[in-house]
């Protein structure tokens, strides 16, 4: 059974209430994610001593975050029947239960999907090279097949490791490619340990959900392991960041302001493989505590590397500024998810 298979008309709506809808529908804030990754492929740029180019940074922007919402609606369709098989959503997983709650047809989704496709696409061929015209077709096609089919990545326990390369290595590396025209050799030394963070929050969220997951056939890598197995897997890839942040920090592949600042991060993963090993499935509100864990780590990596890349730099101002912002955004979210919790 499919979105499409359960179409029905919503009730008739003001205005107002399917634009509220709709922005519920996008979950917003998200997108922060992809802001942060922004700006550490600017910080890196900075690095590599290239100055701010303002097209170049509005033309990623604009790609990055349209992509990026291109990929909740095309979400919110296609994962219909796991997010309707779920009894307990969090604020971080289960969907926005925008279509699930009859807010929207799912077909509204669909089409604002491609709407955002068909005009992602057009910023794509705007990229200045081949290289960074083909990197941004990439992340285009890993976030349309995450869920769409017949690809459909995260139900082949492959979405975890797509959505962390999308974020912490195709989305810095196509910003230092359209800022500087190459890539900075501290690059992986800063980004592989975020991919190795992200890849196991992703499978935190994909715990939060394998009941339902699991009801509707959808093989995430949890599901494949086992919530046994997979908290052991989010410990190792936890644990094998930071000993390859020590690693290339002492080879001296990453400057040492660099490595010490995203090492500060480390008592967050600690707080948040503890709240694994206690079991956080056994209910709702422990499965958005520990969701809540595995954001705030995983942003806070993000953070902190663009942070000591920027130090490093001698700091650019805008790009701190807009680290700043970027903060002030998230410290807001937080607190108002923890409210309403």
């Amino acid at each position: 059974m499919t979105a499409v298979d359960n179409e029905r008309a919503a009730p008739p709506r003001s205005r107002r209430e399917v634009i509220l809808a709709f922005i519920r529908l996008a979950r917003l804030k998200f997108l922060l994610e992809s802001l942060i990754t922004v700006a550490l492929g600017m910080g890196l740029a900075a690095l590599a001593g290239e100055g701010l180019r303002w097209r170049e940074y509005l033309l990623a922007q604009v790609f990055i975050s349209g992509t990026h919402l291109m990929t909740h609606f095309c979400n919110e369709y296609f994962d219909w029947d796991a997010d309707t098989a779920h009894a307990s959503p969090t604020a971080w997983t289960g969907g926005s239960r925008v279509l699930t709650q009859g807010l929207l047809t799912p077909m509204a989704s669909l089409s604002a999907a491609f709407v955002a496709l068909f005009a992602m696409t057009a910023v794509a061929a705007l990229m200045p090279s081949a290289g960074s015209r083909l990197t941004a077709v990439l992340i285009l096609a890993l976030a349309w097949f995450y869920t769409a089919p017949p690809v459909r990545l995260n139900y082949r326990a492959l979405g975890e490791v797509t959505t962390a390369a999308v974020l912490t290595l195709l989305t810095p590396g196509l910003v230092c490619y359209l800022q500087a025209g190459r890539i900075p050799v501290e690059l992986p030394a800063v980004c592989v340990p975020l991919f190795l963070v992200m890849s196991a929050r992703m499978m935190v969220m994909n715990l939060c959900d394998h009941e339902a997951d699991l009801a509707v056939g959808k093989h995430t890598v949890p599901n494949r392991l086992g919530p046994r197995r997979a908290v052991g897997l989010i410990a190792v890839l936890n644990v094998a960041a930071y000993l390859l942040l020590i690693v290339v920090t002492v080879a001296g592949a990453l400057p040492p302001v660099v490595g010490v600042a995203v090492l500060l991060t480390a008592p967050l993963a600690y707080w948040l493989v503890r709240g694994l090993l206690d079991d956080p499935l056994s209910d709702p509100a422990r499965s958005n505590a520990v969701a809540l864990r595995a954001t705030l780590h995983a942003a806070s990596t993000g953070f902190a590397a663009t942070l000591g890349v920027l130090i490093q730099a001698g700091g650019d101002p805008l790009v701190g500024a807009l680290l700043v912002a970027y903060l002030l955004l998230f410290i807001v979210l937080i607190a108002g998810v923890r409210r309403r919790a």
